[in-house]
């Protein structure tokens, strides 16, 4: 539990009651490129602007500006959105207004019931960064922002949720941005959920989150509205940048971007740059970033030869065409992975993007591309990751004398692990063999002496019963394990529990049981063990 925030160094740290410390570099869960930049490596500085600290906000802050004219657009869009779907304007949204306010952001794809739990845990980094530069920033305002990534089209990335051991899924054979779909289409699923549960108090607290009976509901507004209950006593705001008025102040950069695909360029030379140091890139540009957005349809546009064409239609525009309906449409083109961050940055006074090791791996190939953009390029920081384990696996844990870190390691290292903790008995010859190779040693200067061809004899006889006793090693070991086998299933069982594949089960499972498990204190535990600055797995203990 944390008892409180301090300042050390400038630094904030929890202050925690936490048995467990994992670091994110021993986790296996965060790749090298990450890892180095959580470090501040020198290999990784070309890649970024401002470092992830209080240091790096202050610099970050101090280089920041954005006209009154687009903070205001942004407030009204905002503020029509939340109205036209009939729900309170947030109370910080006027704060917005002020040149020392700045948003600090997180993003997600329109999942059924949230997709995996990180869903949440992304805003609640987000709120809690935003609280802790607050508290060391005091003469500015922060404001969290939940980006819906409503215009991607790949429904079936966003069609299932796993949660009781099954999997709920919602079908659908419409077409084109998510968010633009009826919310109606995840009606069966809420049902199946429903279905599944034999608590009545527990369905009637679902029932009150998620389908609202209103079935002219986009996917967005459900989610926006789901997402604002949840945080009921928090002022995050959603904010669904597929908006016509919005996109109007990133027409240039799309305008160019059709043109002169600097895009492509930048992030070509950059993803060079990365492979040249041994890192893996996460995205590849296009020649074109563009897709081009309607009703059931998100396509891709492409060059050929003096046209423009929308890949799998018949739609073709000449360059003038193209040009005019941008600038009559802007609502009908549409960023993909590489150019919606640069949509964002745009449109917020946006201090910092809070994402998993996947998205800011792909973050750290754009900085070029922003500067040819001349947009200023934020804070990254990576998303609090949770461990959210229940009294009973803890209980068991315990009783095998092993800890939480142990189930981090792959599954034969564990179940060496455990035997060696619990001093099961084993065979253990490691000594015994050292004196045997001393022995050899003394063997063959003898022999030396004597005969010389005849050392080849003793290397080889010694290299054969250095095999047996391996081969008797590993026999005793695996009739060591038959009689453990009990408890050695429960291990693999844990494992598989906690972290399915070899990975946190925060990225594979809803969080719904912990929600109705946690009931009030769900969100309230969370946001008491997360910092963005640690860059440990925080293990929350129910």
């Amino acid at each position: 539990m944390v008892l409180g925030l301090y300042k050390n160094q400038n630094i904030y740290l929890c202050c925690m009651h936490n048995d467990s410390k994992i670091k994110i570099e021993n986790s296996k869960q965060v790749n090298k490129l990450i890892i180095d930049y959580l470090k501040n490596e020198e290999s990784i500085k070309p890649f970024y602007t401002y470092e992830n600290s209080l240091k790096g906000f202050k610099k970050k802050i101090k280089e920041s500006s954005f006209p009154l004219s687009k903070r205001q657009l942004l407030v009204n869009r905002i503020k029509a959105q939340y109205e036209s779907y009939n729900l309170s304007v947030p109370e910080n949204l006027s704060e917005l207004l002020k040149e020392n306010t700045f948003t600090v952001t997180t993003g997600h794809q329109l999942g059924l019931l949230g997709g995996p739990k990180y869903f949440i845990h992304k805003i609640v980094s987000t709120l809690k960064l935003s609280e802790m530069l607050s508290l060391e920033f005091p003469e500015y305002n922060f404001v969290p922002v939940f980006w819906l990534a409503s215009e991607d089209h790949d429904f079936e990335e966003v069609s299932k949720a796993n949660l009781f051991n099954k999997t709920i899924e919602a079908h659908t054979e419409l077409k084109g941005a998510v968010g633009r779909m009826p919310a109606s289409i995840y009606a069966k699923a809420y049902c199946e959920l429903y279905s599944k549960l034999s608590n009545e108090d527990e369905k009637l607290q679902l029932k009150g989150l998620f389908n609202k009976n209103t079935p002219s509901l986009t996917l967005s507004e459900e989610t926006t509205r789901w997402v604002n209950q949840l945080f009921n006593n928090i002022n995050l705001i959603v904010l669904d940048a597929d908006d016509k008025e919005l996109k109007k102040e990133f027409t240039s950069t799309m305008h160019s971007e059709l043109l002169n695909k600097k895009a492509f360029t930048s992030i070509t030379e950059t993803n060079q740059q990365l492979k040249n140091k041994g890192y893996k890139t996460q995205v590849n540009p296009r020649e074109i970033n563009l897709f081009y957005l309607d009703n059931n349809l998100r396509e891709r546009i492409v060059e050929e030869g003096t046209k423009f064409k929308v890949l799998n239609t018949d739609i073709i525009f000449s360059k003038e065409e193209i040009l005019q309906e941008l600038t009559e449409n802007p609502q009908k083109f549409s960023p993909n992975v590489i150019l919606r961050p640069l949509y964002q940055e745009t449109i917020l006074p946006n201090l910092a993007y809070i994402g998993g090791p996947g998205e800011l791996s792909y973050w750290l190939q754009l900085k070029e591309m922003f500067k040819n953009y001349n947009t200023p390029f934020p804070v990254l920081i990576l998303r609090d990751l949770y461990m959210i384990i229940p009294p009973s696996i803890l209980r068991q844990i315990e009783k095998l004398n092993l800890s939480i870190e142990d189930f981090f390691l792959d599954e034969k290292t564990l179940l060496e692990q455990y035997i060696q903790k619990n001093n099961i008995n084993q065979l253990d010859i490691k000594e015994q063999l050292t004196h045997l190779q001393q022995i050899k040693k003394e063997i063959i200067q003898q022999v030396q002496t004597i005969d010389t061809p005849s050392v080849n004899a003793v290397e080889i006889a010694f290299h054969k019963f250095n095999k047996e006793l391996e081969k008797i090693e590993k026999k005793v070991l695996k009739n060591t394990k038959t009689k453990e086998e009990t408890n050695l299933n429960k291990i693999t069982k844990i494992k598989q529990r906690l972290i399915p594949n070899g990975k946190l089960v925060e990225r594979s499972e809803c969080f719904i049981p912990d929600y109705l498990s946690m009931k009030e204190q769900y969100l309230e535990k969370l946001m008491q063990i997360s910092n963005p600055f640690i860059t440990e797995i925080k293990v929350l203990k129910q």
